[in-house]
């Protein structure tokens, strides 16, 4: 019988600086030496499998592996005197910690790293102090760029994710350490704050402005330096592993979910590293599944006792034959370049690249009688294109009133009864959502691949926002949200186009889905999604410092035939 497994807690990992982290080790206790596992997480490294996507250390020991957890900088056990910042040294700090695993007399000096959403960062970070012990990578729903792939997405501030993560993932530690360093009667107003804000998290996300958050003062800095600091400022340069991806060796395990908040992120780092060339591009694999943001599973409305996505995958067991291949000259993982989750057909996907070569975009395009207003109205998809003049749609933007946010990819309060493909009936109700529909089909039609719409906008706002969202509609009427985008409008925008339309590409991802016969593809466009993205508030700078700064705008969104206006949608052949 092989013995239990040798866990040590809090083993001391010193950094140049003097700052000292601490880890727990796990490995056999028999003598030699093994290849490491390294985890650098911010979420507590005693409550390992609190995030998805993680590794058992007792099964990683049963492989073959030793497996080292580490609390970052500034996090739970391990010292650091500043509040955490989420991207800031996780490089240098990581870099260090594989070298030091490199060197531990039961480590044969290969380190792979793995790990979820904000325990991937770290991955894409010490890719850039290129520590020789490194030797392959596996991070889950994460970004190697953040002013495109976390914080901002087309120019929008994502709100929901930015505060409630803050608020309830990182705040509470940081401040229980202000705490015990300071004295409670020095944050007492930062802990009343936050105890309001976990409690009444809409008012938090209604405040205004946006950086005036008191739960976040003097524990979470981070916050308002990202909301200071737009989409393309030099301050995200600092923070890019650009480079380091375009040059690396190293082979990635990237795992990816349609409804996960970071899904560009994700896909961006795979598209940067196979548009390098280099060494990694073949070696890179990539899987998506139609997971949310920490779950296995699919959530959302389309997840109850009548249907259930066979969704299941040994992840961990994928995780532990790449590591196995990587580290120790085991065989190839039966894992192709690519695997998908296809929604619809709920089936997994074996495809050579990402994205298909076989897709092919093709519009369908926005068509009516100018009344699109709610899923009652006029709005058309077709596949035609409009021939001559077509009557515009239009809506009354109002951040007072903001579309809701209702499921797709989001972490919000509560993320399993708020994230997923969930019904988008009551938001295509309102007057203030453009609805458009195809006709019933006939033949199923497969989707896989990055998706986006072309509008023709007018605003009478010095700027705004569009957002767009695509929906599978169902026999029975009920309309599953599948991917959605935002686009920021600036004022130099508005005032070059004159009198004229905005021609605006918004960005909705990518998804997987077959939309099966006796279904229809819909299109909902509007001004918002509330709270994923802030509001905006209608101003030409796109601030506003109480509620009396919100202002109404008229949208108009043009069809015919000078401005084809139309969703694009990537569509794969018939197999």
């Amino acid at each position: 019988m092989r013995p239990p497994v040798l866990r040590e807690r809090d083993v001391r990992i010193p950094l140049p600086d003097g700052v000292v982290l601490r880890a727990d080790v796990y490995r056999d206790p028999a003598p030699g030496r093994r290849p490491v596992l390294l985890q650098y997480t911010a979420y507590d490294k005693a409550n390992w499998a609190s995030v998805y996507g993680v590794i058992n250390p007792e099964r990683a020991v049963d492989h073959g592996f030793a497996v080292v957890v580490v609390d970052a900088r500034g996090r739970f056990r391990s010292g650091g005197d500043e509040p955490f910042r989420p991207f800031e040294g996780s490089g240098a700090d990581a870099a260090a910690c594989v070298e030091w695993a490199a060197a531990q007399p039961w480590s044969d000096g290969k380190v792979g790293m793995y790990g979820a959403s904000n325990n991937g960062v770290p991955q894409w970070q010490a890719l850039r102090h290129r520590p020789p012990g490194l030797r392959t990578i596996v991070p889950h729903f994460t970004a190697s760029e953040f002013d495109g792939g976390w914080v901002w997405r087309g120019g929008a501030f994502q709100l929901g994710f930015n505060l409630w993560w803050s608020l309830a993932n990182l705040a509470p530690d940081q401040l229980g350490r202000a705490v015990a360093r300071d004295g409670a009667d020095v944050h007492r107003t930062a802990s009343g704050a936050l105890a309001r804000a976990l409690r009444d998290p809409d008012a938090a996300f209604r405040a205004l402005p946006l950086p005036d958050v008191p739960a976040l003062d003097g524990v979470a800095p981070h916050y308002r330096e990202w909301l200071a600091h737009p989409p393309g400022d030099p301050y995200w340069d600092r923070l890019s592993a650009r480079e380091a991806l375009a040059g690396t060796d190293v082979p990635v395990l990237h795992v990816a979910g349609w409804y996960n908040v970071h899904l560009d992120g994700n896909l961006a780092a795979y598209q940067a590293i196979k548009d390098a060339g280099g060494p990694a591009a073949e070696a890179q694999r990539l899987v998506i599944g139609p997971w949310t943001q920490w779950a296995p599973a699919l959530f959302g409305d389309s997840c109850g006792p009548e249907r259930r996505f066979p969704v299941g995958m040994d992840l961990e067991g994928i995780q532990l034959a790449w590591f196995g291949r990587h580290l120790a000259d085991g065989p190839e993982p039966d894992l192709p370049p690519v695997r998908v989750f296809v929604m619809g057909a709920d089936e997994w996907r074996d495809e050579q690249e990402w994205p298909p070569a076989r897709a092919r975009p093709t519009k369908w395009y926005l068509r009516g009688g100018g009344t699109a207003n709610s899923r009652h109205g006029d709005g058309r998809l077709s596949t035609e294109p409009p021939r001559g003049g077509e009557p515009y749609d239009a809506f009354r933007y109002d951040p007072r009133h903001p579309v809701p946010t209702r499921g797709g990819a989001v972490y919000l309060p509560n993320p399993a009864a708020n994230s997923g493909p969930m019904d988008q009936s009551a938001v295509e109700d309102r007057d203030d959502v453009l609805v458009y529909s195809g006709d019933p089909l006939t033949e199923p039609v497969e989707v896989i691949g990055p998706v986006h719409a072309v509008l023709h906008l007018r605003t009478t706002a010095p700027a705004t926002d569009v957002t767009a969202k695509l929906v599978d509609v169902h026999p029975d009427g009920r309309a599953y949200l599948l991917c959605d985008g935002i686009r920021r409008i600036t004022a130099a925008e508005v005032a070059a186009a004159g009198d004229g339309p905005i021609r605006v590409e918004v960005d909705l991802i990518a998804t997987g889905n077959v939309f099966l016969p006796g279904h229809r593809i819909r299109l909902e466009v509007s001004s918002g999604s509330f709270p994923k993205y802030d509001r905006h508030p209608n101003t030409a700078d796109g601030t506003a410092s109480s509620p009396e700064d919100l202002r109404v705008a008229l949208q108009t969104v043009l069809h015919d035939a000078e401005h084809p206006s139309a969703l694009v949608l990537p569509v794969t052949p018939a197999r």
